[in-house]
Parts: structure tokens; sequence; C-alpha cells
């Protein structure tokens, strides 16, 4: 079976994405992932990639939404031979609006998101690294749980949360066809 992901996360499916949502149409299946931060968290391979805090104009040359940053939520960023590779950012406590769930959702301990790896980098460790820092500067800042919502189709991103211990706790999904819409919330 072609693995959907691949047909969804590139241009032409974020196009016809687009497309349907500027037309009122929109859904999303997304995965909530949850681990527990009491339990250490596991040190990396050394890959060559330092991941600091950092302030958001550290990783500017990737573009990072910045705008969408949160109140206290902090960039977490990995760099390689003094370059930006990737970032994350991470908040503990905060309340997010999922825009793909239409939906503000409050999380107890630790929400990750925003996952980027530049594409030069990708495959060498590197969100392994920014996750698993992320996970150690949340417990360090008294988080007990970390959270990240992943969609159904972003297999990578799957792989990578399920690597580092974090597991498929709920599932939630929003579709919306003009006015009329739909959520279900499953726990797994």
């Amino acid at each position: 079976m072609t693995r959907l992901w691949r047909l969804t996360r590139n241009r032409y499916g974020r196009a016809a994405y687009d497309a349907l949502a500027r037309a009122g149409i929109t859904a999303t299946w997304m995965y909530e992932y949850t681990r527990s931060l009491t339990e250490s968290v596991p040190e990396p391979a050394d890959t060559g990639v330092t991941v600091e805090r950092c302030d958001p104009a550290r990783v500017a040359p990737l573009d990072p939404p910045v705008d969408d940053l949160v109140a206290g939520e902090d960039v977490v960023a990995a760099v390689v031979d003094g370059t930006p590779a990737g970032y994350l950012f991470c908040s503990v406590g905060a309340t997010h609006h999922i825009d793909p769930l239409d939906r503000r959702l409050s999380f107890d301990g630790a929400y990750i998101r925003r996952v980027f790896v530049d594409p030069d980098c990708r495959n060498r460790g590197v969100a392994t690294a920014m996750v698993a820092a992320a996970c150690r500067h949340a417990a360090d800042d008294g988080a007990a749980e970390a959270t990240a919502l992943v969609a159904l189709d972003n297999r990578p991103s799957r792989a990578l949360f399920e690597r580092l211990g974090f597991r498929a706790a709920r599932t939630r999904r929003y579709a919306a066809v003009g006015p009329l819409s739909w959520r279900s919330v499953r726990v797994r």
C-alpha cells in the first residue's frame, strides 16, 4: 500500500489541502502522544549535534513561525558546525490553539510542537536529539509528562516519538464542511 504521508506531505498535497480549506472543507486525524518524564529520557547517540534552548533569532535562517510562540514557550535548537539545523517549540503548562483541530487545548505537562529539521540534515538524529533534550528541559522545569500531537499521515514524526518512548494515548479527529463540524476524541 502506498504510504499516505508520501502523497500528502509535499507541496502538491499541501496545495490541495489548502484549496479545500478555502472552500470550507477540512479534516484531520491526529494521535496524541504522551510520555512520562519521571523516567529518564535516553541520551541519543553522539551525532555532532548540539542542542540548546535559545532566542528565536538563533534559528531565524530556518524561518520558524515565531509569531506562533505562546508566552513562556521555549525554542529548542539543534546546531551542527555552528549552523542551525533544526528547531522545536516546547511549553510547560500552556494553552495552545491547535489549528488543524480548530480547538484550544491545555496541557498539564510539557507540549512539544513544530519539530523541524533542515532537509539537508535529516536522518542524522537531529530531531531525536532535540526531542530528547526538550523532554529533559521540561522535566527540569517540573513537568511530569510530555505531549505531542502528530497527524496520522506523518509517519516519520510518529516513528520519532515512538522511538523516544512516547505512546499514542488518544486519537483526535475533526472534520468540517462549511458550518457543519464533527469532533471525536478516543482513548487508545
